[in-house]
């Protein structure tokens, strides 16, 4: 008899029956209510087939869940998960396992979980694919329907809850977070890191979204760049954007080449182009015209560019705005360039204005083609228009006066509405607000007694105004009317009392500048006063002048009773011609006289020799 009969025969005898249930043992216990064979040993264990790949293929009709042992290949417990006719042979165990709770003694280098086939490895959440390692298409995916309906997409990476869900022939995408470019189709090269980042991108392509809702609704825009939750939120297929900061280009959707960053940068821009705006609110309110346009606005700062809160109105191009809250209220100004804190801050439809320092122009609102350069140039411009101011405080208080020119530090600082004037020096500036026409050049030009259509050349501490030629006035006959040869000459000048005298700047600069300014001291303020000076009294002058009833355009009476006189030394010459003239004829009718004395002289001289003459031929004729 056989061997292994005759043992199965021994175990056999030893095993109880009970219920159609088997118990192999040496004990005689009876199998357990829950099991059909139990089978119970202390010293050796079941052994179930062994056998190759070959022939483990070799079984006929296999039933599900058939168990065998393979020794080849891949050696282990293999069972069919398939059915009889379709048996599908899985590898059970290769003598260790995970568990649920964890794992000890595992080796770094031998144990892991995965395949050793080119197969790829698969995860699934509910039945649903939820992950996979591929290694033909490069694809790499962990998350519930992530990377669900891709078809032939390679070298896409996609983590989160239906990230990249229905991608199929996008390639080189990369998504990770929930809804993460969950709408792809065929998009290639973009990367979503966020909630719903690029969620309903269909195929726009090389774009970059990291934010909760960052590029959201992007179709077809290629080569966006959004960091910042709902960043890039609205676009669809605008291009080559940049967005950085939350809400930034929030509500752009088909326009390009635009760059903010900061937090609600160009938030309400929609379809306009070629934009710049940095910094927290930066252009913010940003024109919402459905119809775009290319705009070359630039914004940088805090809340630069701005505009109205009514965005649709904000229709301005071509601005540049650097600094805190420059040009913040800024609608449909253009052309401008404003550079410091608050530079025009105020503007709202000035245009092509150009301004560079804190507070330049702050508070114009339609002035335009000015220029101002300096702290607080310009600062309380209104609406004047074609100014230029260069140094700090220059031009300050301007509100509504036209082309003034002032260049030096507080240059013109108190004209308000006067026009046409130009201060060059530090502190130039006539204390009047409403002096029109003015030119001052110097430290410390005008004063209260500047006047209208003057010109003022230094302050009262210059000793000397020089050049290489003298001033030449315009004299042509053709400007000049009512031409009268009525100039006193010898009637004037004989009333005229020349002094030598000095000068005391101190008095002067008390009456001109009523400590306004020029009260600071330098070396060499006070010289002029110990110059020994030669010149009129003008009061005098003007005395002589009214006492021939000359009006003489010499003397420069003061407007109000505290100014002071003045003389234009220039005006003295046509009296004095006028006097040598006098002269002249006096002297010519002198000599006329005096040639007619010589003439009857020499007609008596002429007489007495006749005389004489004769007296002699009388004598001689009676001596015969």
């Amino acid at each position: 008899m056989n061997k292994h009969f005759i043992v199965f025969l021994s175990m056999l005898s030893l095993a109880t029956f009970s219920n159609a249930q088997v118990a192999i043992n040496t004990d005689g216990t009876l199998p357990d209510n829950s099991a059909m064979l139990d089978v119970k040993s202390t010293s050796q264990g079941l052994l179930i087939p062994r056998m190759t790949m070959v022939q483990r293929n070799n079984i006929a009709g296999p039933a599900t869940g058939l168990m065998v042992f393979q020794t080849d290949n891949t050696p282990g417990f293999y069972h069919n998960s398939g059915t009889p006719a379709s048996p599908a042979w899985i590898l059970s165990g290769n003598g260790a396992s995970w568990g649920l709770n964890g794992n000890s003694g595992t080796s770094a280098t031998s144990n892991f979980i995965g395949t050793t086939d080119n197969v790829p490895l698969s995860f699934r959440v509910n039945n649903q694919k939820a992950g996979a390692i591929e290694i033909n298409t490069s694809n790499t995916s962990l998350g519930y329907n992530s990377l669900n309906a891709n078809v032939g997409g390679n070298s896409n990476v996609a983590f989160g809850f239906n990230a990249l869900l229905s991608n199929d022939y996008g390639d080189a995408n990369c998504a990770i977070g929930s809804y993460a470019l969950a709408y792809n189709t065929s998009g290639n090269s973009n990367t979503a890191a966020g909630y719903a980042a690029l969620a309903n991108n269909t195929y726009g392509g090389i774009c970059t979204a990291v934010g909760e809702y960052a590029l959201c609704n992007n179709i077809s825009g290629y080569g966006n760049s959004s960091v910042g939750a709902s960043s890039l939120y609205s676009n669809t297929t605008g291009g080559s954007n940049i967005a950085f900061g939350y809400n930034a280009l929030y509500h752009n959707i088909d326009g390009s080449f635009n760059t903010a960053i900061g937090y609600s940068t160009l938030s309400n821009n929609r379809s306009n182009s070629r934009s710049v705006a940095i910094g927290y609110n930066a252009m913010e309110y940003a024109d919402s015209r459905s119809t775009g346009r290319i705009t070359y606005n630039t914004a940088i700062g805090y809340e630069a560019l701005k505009g109205s809160n009514i965005a649709i109105n904000n229709t301005g191009q071509w601005n540049t705005a650097i600094g805190y809250h420059s040009m913040l209220n800024n609608t449909s100004g253009s052309g401008n360039t404003a550079a410091g804190v608050s530079s025009l801050l105020a503007n709202t439809t000035g245009s092509n204005n150009a301004v560079y320092g804190g507070n330049t122009l702050a508070t114009n609102t339609t002035g335009q083609e000015n220029a101002a350069f300096g702290n607080w140039a310009m600062e309380l411009n209104q609406t004047g228009n074609y100014n230029t101011a260069c140094g700090s405080h220059s031009l300050r208080s301007n509100t509504t006066g036209y082309y003034n020119t002032a260049l030096g530090y507080h240059a013109l600082y108190t004209n308000t509405t006067g026009s046409n004037n130009t201060g060059i020096g530090e502190y130039a500036f006539p204390t009047s607000t409403a002096t029109s026409n003015w030119t001052g050049i110097g430290s410390n030009v005008g004063s209260s007694l500047s006047i209208n259509n003057s010109v003022e050349l230094g302050n009262t501490s210059v000793t000397r105004i020089q050049g290489q030629v003298p001033m030449s006035l315009y004299s042509d006959e053709r400007i000049k009317d009512n031409i009268v040869a009525n100039v006193p000459g010898l009637d004037f000048i004989l009333k005229l009392r020349p002094v030598t005298y000095n000068l005391n700047i101190h008095r002067q600069n008390e009456i001109l500048y009523k400590g306004q300014k020029n009260t600071e001291d330098w070396t060499g303020k006070y010289d002029i006063e110990k110059i020994r000076m030669t010149g009129f009294i003008a009061q005098e002058v003007a005395k002589a002048s009214a006492e021939i009833g000359y009006d003489f355009n010499g003397v420069d009476k003061p407007e109000t009773a505290d100014g002071l006189y003045s003389l234009r030394y220039t005006e003295f010459v046509m009296p004095l011609v006028k006097a040598v003239q006098e002269l002249n004829e006096k002297i010519v009718i002198q000599e006329s006289a005096i040639m007619e004395l010589k003439q009857i002289n020499e007609r008596l001289r002429v007489q007495n020799e006749q005389l004489l003459q004769f007296m002699n031929r009388t004598g001689n004729s009676s001596s015969e």
